[in-house]
């Protein structure tokens, strides 16, 4: 308490301990001057040895203040004082050397925000979310991707595993379903769950109750359903009663036992709308007829558990490796390749329990290499600003000497001065990183802006919370200390008796050292851009390959006709009235009706197929191919290419023959050396009440023989083709019907949309079906390349630009600077007979070897990043001539402006005053 009072008196009431000082340090004066007198001195000597005694009264003030309690703090802050003094004196210093740090602290905290958000964050509203893992299956050899698991792998892992309190498992994507009520029929997103979902996640009820022990997890044996908080306000109004109230969903009967707590919106990226157990899953996946509870190889959960409290992450990791060797031996994991289905090495397969995340395990891989690539490009920028600070800085610490060379006069230390002019340097940089939290927030909003629509409800927020604040207080700390130490270092090395006889000339290592930080800026400034280069070129290319589909003025309405009752005898004309009446909308030249889009959710197999005489290289006589259900007019619709047989029509119905179009990849692996159009091949494909493809019974669907009538050209929304496209076969929705369509309408030129014409025409068939979403083909079909493409050419381009403007200042800074460093220099030489073209020469020769010096290195760091980034997902070159010679071309005409007006002072220098400069 003592030393508290102490530090308290010393910085509170200052005045009153300097007076206290000088009055001690008088009477410590006044008593060896006595002690000089009575040995003799006269009185004027007596002081004067009695000072040189002391060594200097302003030093040993400042050796006392030196060691007082909480020194340090009171010095900091007179340091904090002053160098606000000094930034307040220069105003237009101090707003461009804060607005240049925002940019750059503000990209870099916007990138880290959106990291934040989706690699940081645990999922909201869970208790002690530290202590929950994700159970993740992979195989190394495929990417970082995982694998889903079934419900019995779930089971196994519960059983054995003693290091997990709650082993739970919940369906990763959300399935839309009808809900029907007392009050209307309305949309929701459900997701499965199992029934310790809650418990595991620690989340109660905000009216009503969650899943509980009660609640079994045997098919049909719990028909309750759990409400999400924001779904039970916008459907519900907020209302307490229904709890208890049984509504249908997909026409099941459900009683809604409660509401989530508040905030809580699930484990995953995607917010359902609705929780059901696992004993329902014949709600939203009725032709499964259940087989997701009992056959070990239908994998469709994602598996997580909480630790035991004793029990720690690395311990579970293991515990669950060695379990998944034994499950994946007993019921090994399938694969899928366009020859066939086969089982995967058990040894290659990986098991592990990962830090819980809404974001699954192998998107957040992909997402972390993502967000460094944009972070290094954001990042450069900073380093650019921070070199032109630095810069700028040694320019400032010139025209101080005489102020620093005084304070070393007196007795300053030599760290006392790097102390203080740092404290400037932070001050500047509190300034630029308190500007560059609020820039963030709309470089994030901007970022958010540049990924594609989510037709889901995503449980995605990317807040500037604590965690942002800190990263953004730490970086603009670190960047101030970086780059202020070294012209902080420079000053303090300031000779005392050369600055105090104010010598004009200054040292020309600052010069130097300011022109390392110049090559500096243009080198990484050339790196931004030649990479800002590669990804605009690589977009282009991705953007206009060709898909095998034209997807521009395609507009894509999607519906589960189970929301309207339909059945699979009724679905079918209600699909050919809809196309019908879709097609006769006025502007649309071309309408049909397929189980999706192209590109829209993947590859899906509904079956398989035997070739007669062909043998896939697997040994598997059934091959599983990649199936789209199809209406006539699907190809013309979408100028998918139609080379060979005939298009569906409308003869091509339920209990005509079945018929097939392939694509043409497809024709020729399964074909090689016969003409397709013709050829029969066996089909199985369940239909209603049929066994399954996965049955353990011993039962399996029928098989019935395909004709193939067509051969059409192949599509490339994944960036593959020929051998490692998945084999593409196109089936007559007639005669595969599933409830859940896409209408597809080709707008004519001109036409902003169609949507609402889409929806009226989906009403006037049936009022009471619902659209589901509704989205442009073109937009959708900008999948995870071209959006990571699309991303970074705009960060990088923008990021380019920034660096640009910056690497202009610098160099026309040190230009200036040189000029006027310079000017009796120039006055000589014009004194002597050189004509203005030759100072011209000499000024610009000055700033363009900055240039050609960056410019070279800058486009071998280029040549690096290129490498370094290239691949053929993205189509990135490594070396593109046309990107570094426009770069280099760029810089030199940016270099040329930015010395122009000091070239233009330079060659107005009249020789008589430049003589007489100082």
């Amino acid at each position: 308490m003592t030393r508290l009072l102490a530090v308290w008196r010393n910085i509170r009431h200052r005045a009153i301990v300097e007076r206290e000082l000088d009055e001690e340090m008088r009477a410590t004066i006044d008593l060896l001057v006595a002690d000089n007198i009575r040995a003799g001195m006269p009185p004027d000597a007596a002081r004067r040895a009695a000072l040189l005694q002391l060594g200097g009264v302003e030093s040993v003030k400042q050796q006392v203040r030196d060691v007082r309690r909480g020194a340090f703090v009171d010095s900091t802050l007179r340091d904090v004082r002053y160098a606000a003094r000094l930034l307040w004196r220069n105003p237009l210093f101090t707003l461009t050397a804060a607005l240049s740090l925002a940019i750059g602290i503000g990209a870099t905290t916007a990138v880290f925000t959106v990291a934040n958000g989706l690699l940081l964050r645990a999922a909201t509203g869970v208790a002690d979310p530290g202590r929950l893992v994700d159970i993740v299956r992979r195989n190394p050899t495929h990417g970082p991707g995982v694998e889903l698991m079934s419900y019995q792998h779930l089971l196994e892992i519960r059983r054995r595993a003693t290091t997990l309190a709650d082993v739970y498992g919940y369906q990763l994507q959300v399935t839309p379903a009808s809900l029907t009520s007392t009050d209307g029929a309305a949309t929701a997103f459900v997701s499965i769950t199992t029934t310790n979902y809650f418990r595991a996640a620690g989340v109660g009820a905000h009216v009503g109750r969650v899943f509980d022990a009660g609640d079994k997890e045997q098919l049909e044996a719990s028909p309750v359903a759990v409400v999400s908080h924001h779904y039970w306000l916008r459907r519900f109004a907020g209302d307490p009663s229904v709890v208890g109230r049984t509504v249908r969903i997909n026409n099941a009967p459900i009683t809604i036992v409660g509401v989530a707590a508040e905030g809580f919106k699930g484990l995953s990226v995607i917010a359902p709308d609705i929780w059901l157990p696992v004993s329902m899953i014949t709600v939203i996946s009725p032709e499964g007829h259940g087989m997701e509870l009992t056959n070990a190889r239908v994998p469709w959960l994602m598996i997580g558990g909480r630790l035991k409290p004793t029990a720690s992450r690395a311990q579970a990791s293991a515990e669950v490796g060695a379990v998944g060797a034994v499950l994946q031996r007993d019921a090994p994991v399938k694969a899928a390749t366009p020859e066939g289905v086969f089982d995967v090495d058990p040894t290659s397969m990986v098991w592990s329990a990962e830090v819980a995340s809404p974001i699954p395990y192998g998107v957040r891989i992909l997402a972390a290499t993502f967000i460094t690539l944009l972070m290094a490009l954001v990042g450069v920028v900073l380093v650019i600003a921070c070199a032109n600070l630095a810069g700028v800085l040694l320019a400032r610490a010139t025209g101080r000497r005489r102020e620093i060379a005084v304070r070393a006069a007196i007795g300053a230390a030599r760290a006392r001065i790097v102390r203080q002019l740092l404290t400037e340097t932070v001050l500047l940089f509190a300034l630029g990183g308190a500007a560059g939290l609020a820039l963030a927030r709309v470089i994030t909003t901007a970022l958010i802006g540049l990924l594609p629509q989510f037709p889901l409800p995503a449980n995605v927020s990317v807040p500037l919370d604590a965690r942002v604040v800190a990263f953004a207080l730490v970086l603009s700390f670190v960047a101030a200390v970086l780059a202020g130490l070294a012209p902080a270092l420079h000053a303090a090395k300031t000779d005392v008796i050369v600055a105090l006889k104010d010598d004009s000339q200054g040292p020309s290592d600052r010069l130097r050292l300011r022109n390392v930080f110049v090559v500096a800026q243009v080198a990484f400034s050339i790196v931004l851009v030649v990479v800002a280069g590669l990804f605009v070129r690589a977009f282009d290319n991705v953007v206009s390959v060709n898909q095998g589909f034209d997807p521009r003025n395609v507009e894509v309405v999607t519906l589960d006709l189970t929301m309207g009752g339909y059945t699979d005898a009724t679905g079918r004309e209600v699909v050919r009235r809809l196309r019908d009446r879709v097609g006769a909308i006025p502007g649309v030249e071309g309408a049909t009706i397929a189980d999706r889009a192209p590109g829209d959710g993947g590859g899906r197999t509904y079956g398989s197929i035997t070739v007669p005489g062909g043998v896939p290289s697997n040994g598997s006589a059934r091959t599983f191919t990649n199936w789209m259900l199809v209406q006539p007019r699907f190809f013309s619709t979408l100028g998918i290419p139609l080379l060979a047989g005939r298009d569906f029509t409308d003869a091509d119905r339920q209990g005509a023959e079945l018929v097939g179009i392939v694509g043409q990849q497809t024709a020729r692996r399964l074909w090689p050396d016969r003409d397709p159009i013709g050829q029969l091949v066996s089909v199985r494909s369940p239909g209603p009440g049929e066994p399954t493809l996965y049955s353990t019974d011993g039962r399996t669907a029928p098989e019935r023989q395909m004709r193939i009538v067509g051969v059409v050209g192949d599509l490339d929304v994944g960036g593959q083709r020929g051998g490692t496209a998945p084999l593409a076969l196109y089936v007559p929705i007639a005669q595969k019907y599933l409830p859940q369509v896409s209408i597809i309408a080709r707008r004519a030129q001109g036409r902003s949309t169609l949507i609402e014409e889409l929806r009226t025409a989906v009403a006037s068939v049936d009022s009471n079906l619902p659209v589901l979403t509704t989205a442009s083909l073109e937009r959708e079909n900008n999948g995870p390349v071209q959006t990571q493409l699309r991303i970074s050419a705009t960060v990088a381009g923008s990021v380019g630009l920034v660096g640009l403007f910056l690497a202009g200042i610098g160099i026309y800074g040190v230009t200036a600077y040189a000029v006027s460093q310079r000017t009796r220099e120039i006055g000589i030489r014009l004194s002597l007979g050189a004509g203005r073209g030759e100072v011209v020469r000499l000024v610009l020769a000055q700033g363009m070897r900055l240039v050609a010096a960056g410019s070279a290195i800058g486009l071998a760091l280029g040549l690096a990043a290129g490498k370094l980034i290239s691949g053929r997902q993205f189509g990135i070159l490594a070396a593109d001539p046309l990107v570094l010679v426009g770069a280099a071309v760029l810089f030199a005409i940016v270099g040329l402006i930015a010395c122009y007006v000091p070239v233009r002072r330079a060659s107005t220098i009249k020789a008589v005053e430049a003589l007489r400069y100082e």
